[in-house]
């Protein structure tokens, strides 16, 4: 999220569809891992070093890797070590200086386009697929250019019909601000068209007061939220990647402006509530300001800027969220989206919209037959782990309370489209105003609130349904339950 992006700061991407999943990993995670960060050479995949110090460090095997490619050159070296490793490839590719928009979409680099679809055929594997990201700001030279549609569309009709259906595309734009009431460097304009991508995504930063680029402190929703409503707008059921992620150390001195808290409130609060994001990515580059050789300073980007920040992401993605293995590749295809069983189609289609999406709401949530009002209150059972109770209205408009009874100790998940959750503080949640850890059995309060198309919706109609997912991982390592109600709210 800039306004003024220096070109140090590259690469990165990855978006995967919404699945009711009941309590299973559904997001694939990962990052552009540069070895400079640990003052060793190379990147990965390609080091086995870099991959493994990563790996160490965050507590867990990747999923997903970022890796830049120069113009049509298909780097099978790269590719190979990605699957190797268990890693999808996140394929980030721009276009020089020397070759223009104008040419790709008039055919002139058909040749080549083509060599480098026949050598993705042949590789097979899915493979998430990011060309000329950013383009709705003005830092590349792709960016804010007129033909940017009538190019990716060329380019993308080439090679669907060299047969490279395993190329999985990414449609990848940088965070939006308002400016004067209005929303700069809008990506609008810059949409090809549903049949043209199959993920959309972001790269989203917490800039902070580093001297390098100073900015100002966003939280992990600030940096994300507003570009999402904007993305989920524009492309409706697409499958969302948060392709370049990181923060800062530096605040202005507030007590809640610390790297670690916003790292716990990122991968343990803000993503799990999310179910349109399908990947995350994490920065993991101290890139230096300006470019190579440039004396003005190295970002703190990477997850080991200090002991405290490389604990929270330690911890962090530990979580069930995050994808430790990889799901089934089916030669040819695009790529699995984690907790749907069968591949989406290999052709250029639209795939089937997330749950939640407007208008295309699953059937277990078009047959609940009353909202959770009207429902009867369940009793906790013997071996009963979670009883979600009958809602009530808050004291805000438009918002909700959920009694939620627990059996025991454990992990809390909230999710739902188009609403915000938080749990009311309670002497049986752990002291931290971002956890979701309950310390034992007993009765918590979440309070939901209409977010983006709902709330529109509400602020329009004076009503909406939400639909809540809560799930409860028990300590100790019980079975996880899932259970998801309506909520009705009004103005």
């Amino acid at each position: 999220m800039r306004r003024g992006r220096h070109l140090g700061l590259a690469l990165l991407a990855a978006v995967f569809l919404a699945a009711p999943a009941a309590a299973s990993a559904d997001m694939y995670w990962g990052g552009l891992i540069k070895g400079e960060s640990f003052n060793l050479s190379g990147e990965a995949p390609t080091s086995a070093a870099v991959l493994n110090r990563f790996e160490s460090d965050a507590g867990k095997e990747i999923t997903m890797v970022n890796t830049g490619q120069s113009w049509v050159s298909f780097d099978r070296g790269t590719m190979d070590a990605a699957i190797a490793a268990g890693a999808v490839p996140l394929v980030t590719m721009p276009l020089p200086e020397n070759i223009s928009l104008a040419e790709v979409a008039a055919g002139d680099q058909d040749q080549q386009i083509r060599e480098w679809a026949k050598a993705a055929k042949e590789f097979g594997y899915p493979f998430l697929f990011r060309p000329w990201w950013e383009m709705n700001g003005a830092w590349y030279p792709w960016g804010q250019k007129a033909g940017f549609v009538a190019a990716w569309r060329h380019f993308h009709q080439v090679v669907v019909e060299a047969g490279a259906t395993n190329v999985t595309w990414a449609w990848i734009i940088n965070t939006i601000y308002e400016q004067n009431g209005t929303v700069a460097d809008d990506p609008h304009e810059y949409w090809p068209g549903a049949q043209y991508v199959d993920w959309v995504g972001m790269d989203a930063y917490n800039w902070g007061r580093n001297p390098l680029q100073p900015d100002r402190w966003l939280d992990a929703e600030e940096s994300i939220e507003p570009t999402l409503e904007v993305l989920e707008g524009i492309a409706p059921g697409k499958p969302v990647c948060i392709c370049e992620s990181a923060s800062t150390e530096i605040g202005e001195g507030a007590a809640n402006e610390s790297k670690a808290l916003w790292i716990h409130e990122m991968l343990g609060e803000y993503l799990p509530s999310q179910p349109s994001i399908k990947a995350y990515l994490w920065f993991d580059w101290n890139v230096e300001q300006g470019g190579y050789g440039s004396g003005l300073g190295k970002w703190d980007w990477p997850i080991e800027s200090s002991p405290a920040a490389q604990q929270a992401f330690h911890e962090g993605i530990q979580s069930s969220t995050y994808l430790s293995a990889l799901p089934a590749m089916t030669p040819l295809h695009k790529l699995p989206i984690p907790g749907v069983l069968e591949p989406p189609s290999s052709a250029g289609s639209e795939p089937a919209p997330a749950s939640g999406a407007e208008g295309t709401e699953p059937a277990s949530v078009r047959n609940l037959q009353a909202l959770s009002s009207a429902q009867p209150r369940e009793p906790m059972a013997r071996g009963t782990r979670i009883v979600l109770g009958d809602p009530r209205p808050s004291g805000r408009p438009g918002g909700a309370i959920l009694p939620i009874t627990v059996a025991g100790p454990g992990q809390l998940r909230i999710s739902g489209g188009g609403l915000r959750a938080r749990i009311l503080p309670s002497r049986h949640l752990v002291a931290s105003r971002l956890s979701k850890s309950i310390a034992g059995a007993g009765e918590l309060r979440l309070e939901v609130r209409a977010a983006g198309r709902k709330q529109r919706q509400l602020v329009a109609e004076g009503s909406a349904k939400l639909v809540v997912s809560v799930g409860f991982e028990p300590a100790g390592g019980g079975r996880p339950v899932r259970k998801r109600l309506g909520v009705a709210l009004s103005r």
